[in-house]
């Protein structure tokens, strides 16, 4: 086509046609802008199915990370209710002076326990590095910043920080010298644990005994009430991540 209009460029030059002559030169000016705007529209176009694709692959990880948190989430809450359970057992034993007894044990073996939430934060950490805008939904990237900045966080950097703190500094000076641990014959390892106290008469006139047990089930029952409500949070934003994604993919 070029070889067309510098043909026709030539032959308008020999002869004295100036006006025709620039007129087809802002014609070839016109076709080489709009050639460019061309490339230029197809070069976005290419670009924006780039980001879409990275959006989309983004958000399904996202996704996977939010559903393997909840899993991880809902196997500690069952845990924490057993745990529960033992401490609820252990008040109302003292509370009511009731006889000691050996199912007492694993109670007084596991009261204390806790368990760290393994919370999946891989996908966006990689988000925050790509940059959050690559989340086109500005709400749905609201929510997103909620879980892993707020939700996440609050257990990470408050509940566990003050479940540790409790345990090394209040309840297990006390638990050593009330309690002495053993393992039965039926024992498995990663089981909850066996303890005897040393005076169970003594134990139910210790009062400080009786507050920490009474503040642990506090502890304990706020940060089970946390996290079923954001198992909750998770599930929502999960479906939300859903739609934005069968949205983008049609």
């Amino acid at each position: 086509m070029f070889k067309v209009f510098r043909k026709i460029r030539l032959d308008l030059m020999k002869g004295t046609k100036a006006s025709r002559y620039i007129k087809y030169a802002i014609g070839e000016i016109i076709l080489v802008v709009i050639g460019i705007l061309i490339a230029l529209q197809l070069n976005n176009y290419n670009e924006s199915l780039k980001r879409k694709d990275a959006e989309i692959a983004s958000l399904k990880e996202l996704q996977s990370g939010l559903r393997i948190s909840k899993q991880n989430l809902e196997t500690l809450l069952s845990h924490n209710e057993r745990w529960q359970g033992y401490n609820l057992k252990i008040l109302d034993y003292i509370s009511n002076e009731r006889p000691y007894d050996e199912s007492l044990d694993i109670c007084f073996g596991t009261y204390f326990w806790t368990g760290k939430a393994n919370l999946t934060t891989s996908a966006y950490t990689q988000l925050k590095n790509d940059g959050l805008d690559l989340i086109s939904n500005e709400e749905l990237r609201k929510k997103i910043i909620l879980i892993f900045e707020d939700r996440f966080a609050q257990i990470k950097n408050e509940h566990e920080v003050w479940d540790a703190a409790f345990l090394s500094e209040t309840i297990f000076p006390t638990h050593v010298k009330l309690f002495r641990k053993y393992y039965p014959e039926e024992y498995m390892p990663f089981s909850d644990e066996y303890a005897k106290p040393w005076d169970y008469d003594s134990l139910l006139d210790n009062k400080v005994f009786e507050s920490i047990i009474a503040e642990n089930i506090s502890l304990r029952r706020y940060n089970m009430l946390f996290k079923e409500s954001l198992i909750t949070e998770i599930d929502s934003l999960d479906n939300l991540i859903g739609q934005e994604i069968g949205r983008l993919e049609n």
